[in-house]
C-alpha cells in the first residue's frame, strides 16, 4: 500500500524518491502504524502524523540544475509480504507508474518552488487496493528590506493508510486518506543578535472508510519565538505555541446512536537551542512544557508534562553522513472500537455493547538513526533504523453510562537499506529493502510484520 504521512509502503517510498532522484532515501517513510495527529513540536505536522513538519526551504524542492524546471516519469515494481498491514496478511506484487514535475524559480530576492506527482498503483492479486495517489507541494520564500523575511507552504496529498487500532479483527479493505495543509512564517531580524519569528498553520485530514471517520480532524497552530545569538555557532530561543485539534465525530456510541465531537487544546512553552559543534557535527534541540485538555474525554485523556526533541548530524568524511533524531511528544489520535461488557443495572447484569475511543494523549517516544554513503559520483547507499512507542488511553460509553478503559501500547520498529545509481544525466535507478514490525498490546492486542523489496527507474527532463 502507498501510505500517507510518515507511513508508506514501497510505492510511496519509491515515488518520493522519484522526486529527488534518490528513491532509497525515502524508504525511511516505510509503512508504520497510523499515528497521532498533531504533535507538540514547534513545527506542527499534518493532522495524523507524529512527525514534526518543518517549514520547507526552497532548496528541498526541485532540481539544483541551472534550469529550474523539470518533468519526469517513474516506474516502480515492489513485492510486499503484507500489503494490508494486518496480522498474517497476504503478500502481493504491485506496480506504480508516476508522472512528476517541479520547479525552483528565483525572482529577484524571492523564490517560488513546487513539486507534484500522480501515481497509478496496480496490484497483481489484491486489486481492491488499486488506486491513484497524488502529492502536491508548493510555496514561496520571501525576503524584503529591513531584515524582514518569511515564507508560505501548501501541501495536498492522497494515499492509502494502514489499519487503525480497534478491538475487532483487522479488515482487508482499502482506506484512503486525504490531507490538506498550509503554513506560513514571518521573521524579523535576519542574522542579527535578536530574531523574532511568528508562525501559523492549518491542516485537515479525512478518511474514506466510514468506520475511520472518528479520526477525521482539523489542526490549527500559532506560535511566536524569540531567538538570541550570544556569539559563535550557538543560537538560543524561547517561544510560546498554541494548538487546537477538532474531531467532529470523535465518539460514536453504538448503543445510543449519539455522535460526540472532541476539541483538544494545547499550550506549549518551548526552549530551543542550535549549536554547530564543528564543521563535522551539528545539533539542535527543544525542551517544552506541554499542557493539553480535551472537551469531551474527561481528565484521564488530558496531559501535562515535558516534551522535546533532539537532532544530531555527523559527517565524519566527505562521503559518509550520519543522522540521529529522538523525540518525546504528546499528540492526538482517535480510533473507535466496539466490544461488550457486563453492566450492572437495576434488574441485574446485562451484556451491553460498548463504544470506545482510543486517544494518543500521553506520549509518543521515537528514535531514528540513518546513514548515507556516497561511494562514487554515481553510486550512493543509505540505511537506517527507527523505533516508536505510543501510549494510548481509552474512554468508553454505553447506554447506561461511561466506562474508563485500559491503556494500550503501540510499538513500531523498522529498518531499511537502499542503493541508488545515476545511470546518466536524467536517468537513475534504485532498489530498496525494508522490514517493519508492529505490536499493539493492552486493552487491544494485535501484531504484524512486513518485508518490502522494490526497484524503480526514473527519467527527468530539465
Amino acid at each position: 500500500m502507498n501510505h500517507p504521512f510518515a507511513p508508506g509502503h514501497g510505492i510511496v517510498a519509491i515515488v518520493a524518491g522519484a522526486f529527488f532522484g534518490l528513491s532509497a532515501t525515502a524508504i525511511q517513510a516505510q509503512d508504520t502504524a497510523p499515528s497521532s495527529t498533531p504533535s507538540t513540536s514547534p513545527s506542527a505536522p499534518t493532522a495524523g502524523s507524529t512527525t514534526p513538519r518543518t517549514t520547507t526551504s526552497p532548496s528541498t524542492f526541485g532540481p539544483t540544475d541551472p534550469n529550474p524546471y523539470y518533468i519526469g516519469v517513474s516506474q516502480a515494481i515492489t513485492h510486499d509480504s503484507n500489503v494490508f498491514r494486518i496480522p498474517n496478511g497476504p503478500s502481493d506484487n504491485y506496480s506504480s507508474t508516476s508522472l512528476l514535475g517541479g520547479f525552483d524559480q528565483p525572482i529577484s530576492r524571492q523564490r517560488v518552488f513546487g513539486r507534484a506527482s500522480v501515481s497509478s498503483n496496480r496490484y497483481q492479486k489484491a486489486d481492491e487496493l488499486n488506486n491513484v495517489s497524488y502529492n502536491l507541494s508548493t510555496g514561496a520564500a520571501l525576503e524584503t528590506i529591513n531584515n524582514i523575511s518569511g515564507g508560505i507552504n501548501f501541501a495536498l496529498n492522497r494515499n492509502l493508510t494502514s489499519p487503525l487500532v480497534n478491538a475487532g479483527p483487522a479488515q482487508q479493505r482499502r482506506n484512503t486518506v486525504n490531507n490538506r495543509s498550509i503554513d506560513a512564517s514571518l521573521r524579523y531580524g535576519g542574522a542579527s543578535l535578536l530574531t523574532l519569528e511568528g508562525s501559523a498553520g492549518y491542516s485537515k485530514t479525512d478518511y474514506s472508510l466510514p468506520e475511520s471517520s472518528a479520526s477525521d480532524a482539523t489542526f490549527k497552530t500559532v506560535g511566536v519565538t524569540l531567538y538570541y545569538r550570544p556569539g559563535g555557532p550557538l543560537r538560543l530561543g524561547v517561544g510560546v505555541r498554541g494548538t487546537r485539534t477538532e474531531a467532529p465525530q470523535a465518539f460514536s456510541n453504538t448503543a445510543t446512536g449519539v455522535t460526540q465531537g472532541n476539541t483538544q487544546k494545547g499550550t506549549n512553552l518551548d526552549f530551543l537551542a542550535d549549536y554547530e559543534v564543528s564543521g563535522l557535527v551539528s545539533t539542535s534541540g527543544r525542551i517544552s512544557y506541554t499542557k493539553q485538555t480535551n472537551s469531551s474525554l474527561g481528565s484521564d485523556a488530558d496531559f501535562s508534562g515535558l516534551t522535546g526533541s533532539l537532532q544530531v548530524g555527523w559527517r565524519p568524511t566527505g562521503k559518509l553522513g550520519v543522522n540521529l533524531t529522538a523525540s518525546r511528544d504528546a499528540g492526538y489520535n482517535t480510533s473507535p472500537f466496539t466490544t461488550y461488557v457486563l453492566v450492572q443495572t437495576g434488574t441485574g447484569p446485562i451484556l451491553t455493547p460498548v463504544t470506545g475511543q482510543y486517544q494518543n494523549n500521553q506520549i509518543t517516544n521515537s528514535l531514528a538513526l540513518g546513514a548515507t554513503y556516497a561511494a562514487t559520483a554515481k553510486v550512493s547507499a543509505n540505511a537506517g533504523l527507527r523505533y516508536s512507542r505510543a501510549k494510548l488511553a481509552s474512554a468508553s460509553g454505553t447506554n447506561v453510562g461511561s466506562i474508563s478503559g485500559a491503556p494500550t501500547t503501540d510499538v513500531v520498529k523498522g529498518a531499511y537499506v537502499a542503493a541508488n545509481y545515476d545511470v546518466w544525466r536524467g536517468l537513475s535507478a534504485s532498489c530498496s529493502l525494508s522490514h517493519e514490525k508492529r505490536d499493539v498490546s493492552g486493552a487491544v492486542g494485535f501484531a504484524y510484520s512486513a518485508n518490502t523489496v522494490g526497484c524503480s527507474a526514473q527519467y527527468l527532463w530539465r
